[in-house]
């Protein structure tokens, strides 16, 4: 008899712990699925931002963003200094009020973190005016979740006219193709 009880609790020790390995299993699939939407949903804003530019509309632009969002543009003066550029949102959204020229901004391989209602999207991109390539660098935007979804808090960009690779240089045709 005493065998009989020992393997009993054996049996339900054990089914315990596959019944919680399923649960933790389950709730991390949930989890990582829900990461990966997430992460789609906060670079889809992003990504809209550059279509709203392309297509001039300012408000729109501005409807990305949180009230409060500012961007950083950080570029180089012709002695090599840098020159560091604050901007509220609607203030950069100005810039494509009037329409001067196609244009397209290309963040070609975006890397994107989601950290509860935090996103980071980071990456390189191209950017053309006309056709050619007006200058290349990096991006950096900080989204939050907020009741009407993901929107831009925060930016910084570095503008490189002089810094495309090659390889930038060769995404013209690839990307104007578009």
């Amino acid at each position: 008899m005493p065998q009989t009880v020992d393997v009993d609790i054996k049996r339900k020790t054990m089914k315990k712990i596959v019944t919680l390995f399923v649960f933790t299993l389950a709730l991390s699939i949930s989890s990582f699925a829900q990461k990966a939407d997430d992460a789609k949903d906060a670079l889809a804003v992003v990504n809209k931002m550059f279509e709203m530019m392309a297509a001039h509309k300012p408000a729109e632009i501005v409807a990305l963003h949180t009230p409060e969002a500012q961007l950083v543009a950080i570029m180089k003066n012709k002695e090599g200094k840098s020159i560091i550029r604050t901007i509220k949102a609607e203030d950069f959204s100005k810039n494509f009020a009037v329409k001067k020229a196609e244009l397209l901004e290309d963040m070609y391989a975006p890397k994107v973190e989601v950290s509860g209602d935090f996103a980071q999207i980071y990456g390189r991109y191209v950017f053309f005016v006309g056709g050619k390539v007006a200058h290349c660098g990096v991006n950096a935007f900080h989204l939050v979740r907020t009741d009407a979804g993901w929107r831009i808090a925060g930016a910084s960009s570095t503008m490189e006219p002089q810094g495309c690779t090659e390889a930038e240089k060769a995404r013209k045709a690839v990307v104007a193709a578009k």
